[in-house]
């Protein structure tokens, strides 16, 4: 059940990712599977660049914006892998991260 709602949360996300303030490091949390750690550090790179593409859309240019909407479905794939790499104990601390991320998004569309 509880994976089910990770998979959900993070669809959802890259789903408002593909439809449209940089993350400190300290931030990114740390996990015991190495690649998870690449994921996490991927997905804070590409919020903070969808959120930089969106400013550069609303001043004119959308080359940004859609080159990172093609990239989207490419870590959708990658994240729905990550979830069964993520241990139980670390399962809550994985989706506040993500939604972390998400709220990044939604917050930068919605003050438009």
């Amino acid at each position: 059940m509880k994976w089910t709602l990770i998979r959900k949360t993070i669809g959802a996300s890259l789903l408002a990712l593909s439809l449209t303030s940089q993350l400190f490091a300290d931030d990114i949390p740390t996990f015991s599977e190495p690649e998870v750690n690449t994921f996490v550090k991927a997905y804070a790179q590409f919020a903070d660049d969808y959120v930089a593409a969106y400013q550069a859309m609303k001043a004119g240019d959308n080359s940004k914006l859609q080159a990172l909407q093609a990239k989207a479905p490419e870590l959708q794939q990658e994240a729905a892998q990550m979830v069964g790499k993520v241990k139980p104990d670390e399962a809550a601390t994985f989706n506040t991260f993500i939604m972390k991320c998400a709220q990044k998004i939604t917050s930068t569309l919605q003050s438009q």
